[in-house]
């Protein structure tokens, strides 16, 4: 072949654990290249996405689809009314590392609709998510753990009927699946709905979302 003036193809077979590089992942751009097997790649951890958008119907796939194309498991999703007239904020959480998300980023920047983006680490803003508890109304015959509930945890009774109550409660994810944890755990859980995350960031000015709307 080597020899041979005139084109050929070549196929070789390779066992399905090998990785032939260099190699571009499954739905991945070209820019995500893997060139050799060596290659570090920065810890996984929660990274929340925060992205001011024009509320076009549009404009949520677009966004989800970074995360599609890179088979991202997108942990929780929210899309909320902002503070300023017709843009919304969409808030994504996502397991993934700092380079994954830095490209997603640099993607959702270039759609027009989008006015603002940026990511973070849970630490680095203030956010809170809501969950929603029915429990067994047995609990109300037990001082401990309707104190537990009431006081120690914040929860805040919404409904309550002979069978059950409903619980509401905010905080951060561990807080909310410690509380349902123990609920479990006690035989006292009968249903459990947790919101995405609300978020506000402590920096950002109105200003710097408006520098960015035609």
């Amino acid at each position: 072949m080597i020899a041979s003036d005139s084109p050929f193809l070549l196929e070789v077979v390779v066992e399905k654990e090998e990785n032939v590089f260099p190699m571009v992942p499954n739905g991945a751009s070209l820019d995500e290249t893997i060139y050799n097997a060596n290659k570090q790649t920065d810890m996984e951890r929660e990274y929340i996405v925060v992205a001011n958008v024009n509320n076009q119907i549009s404009v949520l796939n677009r966004i989800t689809s970074a995360y599609l194309k890179r088979h991202i498991n997108i942990e929780s999703l929210n899309v909320s009314e902002s503070y300023i007239k017709g843009i919304s904020t969409v808030v994504i959480s996502a397991i993934t590392s700092t380079d994954i998300v830095r490209k997603i980023v640099n993607q959702l920047d270039n759609i027009i609709d989008v006015y603002s983006v940026d990511f973070y680490l849970p630490e680095e803003i203030i956010y809170k998510e809501l969950a929603l508890y029915k429990v067994d109304a047995r609990i109300l015959t037990d001082k401990k753990e309707s104190a537990f509930l009431l006081t120690e945890s914040n929860g805040r009774i919404i409904e309550i009927s002979k069978e059950y109550v409903v619980v509401e409660k905010s905080g951060t994810r561990t807080e909310l699946e410690k509380l349902r944890d123990r609920l479990d755990i006690k035989g006292l859980l009968a249903g459990y709905s947790r919101s995405g995350n609300v978020v506000l960031n402590r920096e950002e000015s109105i200003a710097s979302i408006l520098q960015n709307v035609s």
